[in-house]
């Protein structure tokens, strides 16, 4: 019997029971894990060092966008929280909707954006690109021919992929998603706890742990991501995990943070039992991608801390309880890997930013 992942989502508890159903058994599930060594890599876009070198590079180049302003660092800054520190994504094109998500640990994801309308690192890469409202890159022949134009690309690209014409759409976002999968944030204090060495903790946070357990935020926040199932035998590669957002409406906080705009996952389904459901976010290194939500509306942790209490579990927790959750939240923070600038291919004499 293959994999089947089953939630049951009780209203009133805003409670998740999740079983794994493997070979006819059930299989445990431990909600506190320590982040995995590395994430799933897909069977058509194995690693290899070429390929990440130059998804590096990519990464931090701005010719990948229309006028040649943006890069994927410019919202996702690797400096800083992997995200853009604004309360809506800012482009060059104007302004998303929604908050640029923190990169950091994102190959642990199975869906991408906070809708999850991308199924894999690979389709958001690309999609990114040919977005109006982002890259704006005209065509795929356009962005092609802009890259073909520069010598260092074409070898780059002979490296890293087989074939003839290995420079195209495809193999820019494969080489991308490479990069990122790499971008990860192991061994925080949290994981060190986890695995053994429990005086690393204070008794704050361990408090913190006990009470993310109790007032029930490890329902949706559980897993090495602390984003339900990570891609594995309960969930694969394109299946999401998602919460309603607000679960409870009614509260001050819906028109104080005008949370309940935006509809989430409807938009891409146009299904109405979709409606405010939202991929469930990372809680790894949280304290570095303020402001909160998809929105970003909410500047603080302890604040977001409050609002999802009264707005997913119509609880009111007192200061001590607040502190002490974002004491735990804190201990998520992992090693950030050095980002070294990467050297990129050039034109000598001339100038690839064209009307493309």
């Amino acid at each position: 019997m293959s994999a089947i992942i089953t939630l049951f989502y009780r209203m009133d508890l805003a409670f998740f029971v999740i079983l794994t159903l493997l070979s006819g058994g059930v299989q445990a599930y431990d909600y506190l894990q320590p982040l995995p060594s590395q994430p799933q890599i897909p069977a058509d876009n194995p690693q290899s060092k070429a390929k990440i070198a130059l998804g590096k590079q990519l990464f931090f180049d701005t010719r990948l966008s229309k006028d040649g302003t943006l890069s994927c660092n410019s919202c996702h800054n690797l400096a800083a929280g992997g995200d853009d520190d604004g309360s809506v994504g800012k482009i060059s094109q104007g302004k998303l909707k929604r908050s640029a998500p923190g990169l950091w640990n994102v190959g642990h994801m199975s869906v991408y954006y906070w809708d999850s309308r991308a199924t894999s690192l690979e389709t958001q890469a690309a999609d990114h690109i040919l977005d109006p409202a982002v890259m704006g890159m005209s065509s795929e022949e356009a962005l092609i021919a802009r890259f073909s134009a520069i010598p260092g690309y074409a070898k780059e690209f002979s490296n890293a992929f087989s074939g003839s014409k290995a420079l195209n759409l495809k193999n820019i976002a494969r080489a991308i998603a490479s990069f990122e999968r790499t971008l990860n944030t192991p061994d925080s204090r949290f994981d060190q706890y986890i695995q053994g060495k429990e005086s690393i903790l204070t008794k704050q946070e361990k408090r913190g742990i006990q009470l993310f357990n109790d007032v029930g935020c490890l329902a949706c926040h559980f897993g090495g991501n602390f984003a339900g199932p990570a891609p594995g035998p309960a969930l694969k590669m394109g299946d999401g995990f998602y919460e309603l957002f607000p679960n409870h409406m009614g509260s001050h906080y819906d028109k104080k943070y005008d949370l309940v705009a935006d509809l989430g996952l409807y938009h891409i389904t146009l299904n109405p039992a979709d409606k405010r459901l939202w991929r469930v976010p990372s809680m790894r290194n949280i304290v570095l991608t303020a402001p909160y939500f998809h929105n970003g509306s909410v500047a603080s942790l302890e604040e977001a801390v409050r609002v999802m209490a009264k707005t997913q579990l119509q609880k009111e927790l007192d200061e001590k309880e607040v502190m002490d959750i974002v004491a735990f939240l804190k201990t998520l923070t992992g090693e950030i890997p050095e980002i070294t600038l990467p050297q990129l291919p050039d034109t000598e004499g001339l100038s690839l930013l064209t009307k493309n």
